[in-house]
């Protein structure tokens, strides 16, 4: 009784808002009020401001102190496991571009854990077990910066070294970040104010952009990209829990109990990050849409089952 008293919670309290905002971008995308360009431009608000603001909040909470780097290295190779596996498939299968490639590999490992397991970890968890998931948080902005070098390196013919370097001043990530390492190390305390002005406009992040993926669901999506959200779904809620749990409890031999939080960001939705920079690149959105929405509905059953599993 308490366990389903638990999931109906985690459905009212986390997964209906999260939907809700989702399919009134659907309605609205429907009725015409709301065009796949409007989305674009939404979702260039969020790649080009919320994202570097949520990069420097991210930063900002880390306990370097705490840090279990053998666990997340651990998830790291599942990570990249799972990266690669949706790059190849997307790209010798579905024979996709090299930069839908990319992004559909980023969207196969990246998950969705700022909106998702964050706030339910910490509802749930102590602070021991939440620090796993800020550090994957944080380390996931820097391979999403790496993401974005590679889409920069491809995008652009006969680049130089130094200018593909150069252009990196501009990444949005890795400008987050960078300015997220500068706050805490100046020698003294900065005021309250400035990690609250990042805190701010970082919570815009996820419902703008929620909001834009029910406008691009709202469009006609052709029998390929419905195929390869299928296949992007199938990594990130089945391939990505199992790997992860191979290698870090069967192979790292952590107990279940002290890995929890970390094998439930492997079990999250799509991640946002991959949608998010999809129109900056000229990539088709419409199968990372599609698996972010069904990843949502998916995990509302196996987080649960991962946030009680015994073993």
């Amino acid at each position: 009784m308490a366990n389903f008293l638990a999931f109906i919670e985690l459905l009212f309290n986390g997964v209906v808002p999260v939907a809700f905002i989702s399919f009134f971008g659907f309605y609205l995308g429907k009725k015409n009020i709301f065009s796949y360009e409007d989305a674009k431009t939404i979702l260039k608000f969020v790649g080009m401001v919320a994202v570097p603001a949520m990069s420097a909040d991210i930063v900002l909470r880390i306990d370097f102190l705490s840090i279990d780097s053998t666990l997340y290295f651990l998830y790291f190779w599942s990570e990249i496991f799972v990266y690669l596996l949706g790059f190849l498939t997307a790209k010798l299968l579905f024979r996709v571009s090299l930069k839908e490639a990319i992004l559909i590999g980023a969207a196969s490992a990246f998950a969705n854990h700022v909106l998702y397991v964050y706030p339910i970890t910490l509802l749930e968890f102590t602070s021991d077990k939440i620090n796993p998931v800020i550090n994957i948080m944080a380390m996931d902005v820097l391979l999403l910066s790496i993401t974005i070098l590679l889409l920069d390196f491809v995008s652009t013919k006969d680049i130089s070294v130094g200018e593909l370097l150069k252009k990196q001043m501009f990444n949005p990530p890795l400008i987050g970040l960078g300015i997220g390492f500068l706050i805490i190390t100046i020698p003294f305390d900065p005021p309250k104010g400035i990690g609250r002005i990042f805190e701010f406009i970082s919570t815009a992040a996820a419902p703008c952009a929620l909001f834009a993926l029910g406008i691009i669901l709202s469009i006609r999506i052709d029998k390929n990209q419905l195929k390869l959200g299928l296949v992007v779904s199938f990594f990130r809620l089945v391939v990505h829990p199992l790997v992860a749990f191979i290698i870090i409890i069967l192979a790292g031999g952590y107990e279940v109990d002290s890995a929890r939080t970390t094998l439930m960001v492997a079990a999250a939705p799509v991640g946002l990050m991959a949608f998010t920079f999809a129109p900056k690149y000229k990539v088709r959105s419409e199968a990372i849409a599609i698996s972010i929405f069904w990843t949502l509905i998916g995990s509302l059953f196996l987080i649960p089952f991962v946030g009680i599993m015994k073993m």
